[in-house]
């Protein structure tokens, strides 16, 4: 034992950390390896989740974006690369209690989603795009609202669609990709938006005309 004790401490302390490390390693793999009539563990989820790394905003618009660009990277890690030849549609996003009323956000996220999509080589289609371009004294527009005036619609493979909560602590989004023929969400979305001036300023509409109360006349 003292022989062994006066060899180690000769050794120098590089070379006793190796073979402190050798040791560990040669344990570990042995307690690694499976033993005879025993099940080996498998994981229930085939692939690594890696974290996005996103650059922080100072600002609401920076957040904004960046947030946009967060919703881009989580629809993508499911996703078939063969899914990105279809054609791909963004619509509006509308409040989680009605689902079919929108504002400025709605529709300004829709389009930061149709930027990011495209940048990552998504095929995009804009179905606001009209058949005939209008000229007028105020300008030339090639986008439309009008059902009449746009292009007749291509064949679609998936949309982009979500819904926002407001809230006392912020604006919570939920985004999903459904494949148009199934009907299947092949690809979710989650983020949060902090609660200040803009999004307090692009949630806000026109004026709703007062609630009329309803008379039961019946009783």
């Amino acid at each position: 034992m003292k022989l062994l004790l006066s060899t180690l401490f000769a050794m120098g302390r590089g070379t006793f950390a190796c073979t402190l490390l050798t040791a560990f390693t040669c344990l570990t793999s042995a307690h690694a390896q499976t033993q005879p009539g025993q099940e080996k563990t498998v994981s229930p989820y085939p692939f690594r989740y890696e974290p996005i790394s996103l650059v922080p905003s100072t600002s609401s618009t920076g957040a904004l974006n960046t947030a946009s660009m967060f919703i881009a990277e989580q629809l993508e890690r499911n996703l078939s690369p063969e899914m990105r030849s279809r054609a791909l549609v963004v619509t509006d996003f509308v409040a989680l209690n009605t689902l079919n009323e929108t504002s400025q956000l709605g529709r300004l996220l829709a389009q930061n989603l149709m930027h990011e999509m495209q940048l990552r080589n998504w095929s995009v289609t804009d179905i606001t795009f009209r058949k005939n371009i209008l000229i007028e004294a105020s300008g030339e527009f090639s986008l439309s609202r009008d059902v009449k005036q746009l292009k007749p619609p291509v064949q679609t493979g998936s949309i982009i669609t979500g819904t926002y909560v407001n809230t006392t602590e912020g604006l919570i989004l939920n985004v999903r990709m459904i494949q148009v023929i199934s009907g299947a969400v092949v690809s979710t979305a989650q983020v949060k938006l902090p609660a200040d001036r803009l999004i307090s300023h692009l949630l806000d509409g026109p004026p709703r005309p007062p609630t009329m109360t309803v008379l039961n006349l019946t009783n």
